[in-house]
């Protein structure tokens, strides 16, 4: 096993080539509310999914249905940006 698979499997298992989507959520304010939606788009089948609730940032590798992030994040009380 090589140094970028050591990487990838720390990482969560994504290699480095997987694409990474950022999409902008508003309304999060505090470390909680990052959770939720990390939680919320992992629960869709998202792996490696960072928030950022001071940027509204959210990343994460997969592919997931535009209309399925909307509603799960809006059924947080968020929305999409």
């Amino acid at each position: 096993m090589g140094l970028k698979d050591l990487f990838a499997a720390h990482a969560g298992g994504e290699s480095s080539e997987a694409p990474q989507h950022i999409i902008n959520v508003s309304g999060m304010h505090c470390n909680a509310c990052e959770k939720r939606v990390c939680l919320a788009l992992e629960e869709l089948g998202a792996t490696g999914v960072s928030a950022d609730h001071e940027t509204g940032v959210v990343t994460y590798h997969g592919e997931l249905d535009e209309d399925a992030i909307g509603n799960a994040v809006s059924s947080l009380g968020f929305a999409l940006a």
